[in-house]
């Protein structure tokens, strides 16, 4: 651990690191990034667990119930079959939010329905706007509020054939508070291995970014292949990696989505000019 937060160190700017990573074969650099990912990831749920699971708790054994009871429609009965979703209300049907929850979650004043079931519509971005819901139920998808204004579509196909109520949900979540200890362990190792698996696919895009470093040496006539810039590169796009994950852990969720490129790009300005001399 202490060699990778040295090399971690070295990476954001020692020219010398830089100089032997080109050279040197490219497990050696992979094994680093994985390393520095692990410990990431590690740090991130730690922090989640933390920060976050105290909270769910609290919420699941105090308020969840409650809040069924008095925000989910008694009568509505939602039925998923085939990758379908209906009801038995022509109507939607709207489950709203207490406001200053809504407000601290999404620093949107404009959200105040936890979730919007309308099973006689296709998702349609305007219509999910005028609901001003952080979730839609439509007849093939759930549609998702994210941060920075992104909606995530996940479409029902592939979930079992089921049947939910009021009283369903609530025994669902009495069962749930009575092996919470285990629900809170499976939840922090599948956060670990989704913070994982998306760092080490960040390897995947790392090749095109690998073509700053490469036409920098060109335009600076230092000689470094495709293959030596991806190496460098492998080091390079960690600190912006880092520096991301800590403002993600710090509440700090307006980082735009390329921030990590663009921490990236610096590092190898700074290497490349440092080579230069």
């Amino acid at each position: 651990m202490k060699k990778t937060f040295e090399i971690f160190k070295k990476s954001l700017s020692d020219v010398s690191l830089y100089r032997e990573a080109r050279e040197a074969p490219l497990k050696v650099g992979i094994r680093y990034y994985i390393k520095a990912i692990f410990l990431l990831s590690l740090f991130a749920t730690v922090a989640f667990g933390v920060f976050s699971v105290p909270q769910g708790v609290r919420f699941m054994k105090e308020e969840a119930s409650l809040l069924v009871q008095e925000r989910y429609p008694t009568d509505l009965v939602v039925t998923f079959k085939n990758g379908e979703a209906s009801t038995n209300s022509a109507s939607p049907s709207f489950i709203p939010g207490e406001k200053k929850t809504l407000k601290t979650l999404f620093n949107d004043d404009s959200i105040e329905n936890i979730l919007v079931i309308d099973t006689g519509s296709e998702y349609d971005g305007s219509v999910f706007d005028n609901y001003h819901t952080f979730a839609l139920l439509t007849k093939h998808d759930l549609v998702m509020r994210g941060v920075e204004e992104r909606v995530t579509i996940q479409p029902l196909r592939g979930i079992p054939e089921m049947t939910i109520t009021s009283a369903s949900l609530i025994n669902f979540i009495e069962k749930l508070n009575n092996s919470l200890a285990l629900f809170v362990v499976l939840s922090l190792v599948i956060v670990f291995a989704l913070l994982f698996v998306g760092y080490l696919v960040y390897l995947v895009p790392l090749a095109l970014f690998a073509l700053i470093p490469y036409f920098l040496a060109w335009i600076k006539n230092i000689p470094l292949t495709y293959r030596g810039a991806y190496k460098m590169s492998v080091y390079a796009v960690v600190p912006g990696l880092a520096l991301k994950t800590l403002f993600s852990i710090g509440g700090v969720f307006l980082v735009p989505a390329y921030f990590s490129l663009l921490i990236f790009m610096l590092v190898v300005f700074l290497v490349m000019k440092r080579m230069e001399q």
